[in-house]
């Protein structure tokens, strides 16, 4: 069985696959898989399941995965946690978004989160939420979609034109049914990107729930995405033109802060919470 989350391997002589296949195990797991047997996970990866015993038994090994007593399924280990601190330490600007993020959220009567990319998905790296926010909301290490969500639009739109066309070769080898109405969704959605700043989703991702996404330039030159959403009994389609200014301004705003904790006087209009 071919991995093919690796197109470009057979091309590549300096590229490792057994690295990329160890890796692979770890990234199936999610907040809603956080328990896998070796089914489970050759499954997920697409891998042999003799593949997968002997990877994920080097991985038990090295402490960064541990198996359940109770259920004889595999986890994640905290030790994992050591690989991501530094990477988040890198991002520490990301904090100075979190006063903004929550005024948003508390105007909006929705939330809004910070999200980066991982493949095809979006992981959420910060969260907030309107107090009123009855139903628990995606949390930080949550995946969403990038083809079908406000967050993933924006960081399309705004990505350099090489990683678009990676972003589309990978969508076009994970799902080629499916490619050629992706392709239309992200180019339209860059269009509305270049004109207004900000994309918008009405119901492209759950039926009921629309938002608005932009992107931003995290401390380490990485690429990031805000949104602002929610149920669209709180977040209307004709509300949607107003949070993305807002969002895009927010973007702007902490786009011009130096580190956490510093930030200059705010340029653009206050967000009301009455």
């Amino acid at each position: 069985m071919s991995d093919s989350s690796t197109p470009e391997a057979g091309k590549d002589r300096a590229f490792v696959n057994g690295l990329a296949r160890g890796l692979k195990v770890l990234a199936s797991f999610s907040p809603d898989q956080i328990r896998m047997s070796l089914g489970d996970l050759a499954q997920a990866t697409g891998l042999p399941k003799s593949t997968v015993a002997r990877l994920v038994h080097t991985l038990v090994k090295l402490g960064y995965i541990y198996v359940c007593r109770e259920t004889g399924r595999y986890s994640l280990h905290p030790r994992v946690l050591s690989l991501g601190y530094p990477v988040m330490a890198s991002m520490d600007k990301r904090l100075v978004a979190l006063p903004m993020m929550q005024e948003l959220a508390d105007y909006s009567r929705g939330t809004v989160s910070l999200g980066i990319r991982d493949g095809l998905s979006m992981i959420l790296i910060e969260r907030s939420r309107d107090r009123t926010v009855r139903a628990l909301p995606l949390d930080v290490g949550s995946r969403i979609p990038m083809e079908s969500t406000s967050m993933g639009h924006a960081y399309f739109a705004a990505t350099n034109p090489e990683e678009q066309t990676d972003i589309l070769k990978e969508f076009k080898a994970h799902d080629p049914a499916r490619f050629a109405e992706v392709e239309r969704t992200l180019r339209a959605a860059q269009k509305e990107y270049d004109e207004k700043g900000f994309c918008t989703s009405v119901g492209t991702w759950e039926d009921d729930v629309n938002a608005v996404g932009a992107a931003v330039e995290l401390s380490n030159d990485v690429l990031a995405a805000f949104n602002c959403g929610g149920p669209a009994t709180r977040i209307t389609e004709e509300s949607l033109p107003d949070l993305g200014v807002r969002l895009a301004d927010l973007a702007r705003h902490f786009q011009t802060a130096d580190w956490v904790g510093q930030l200059p006087p705010r340029p653009y209009r206050g967000v009301q919470t009455t």
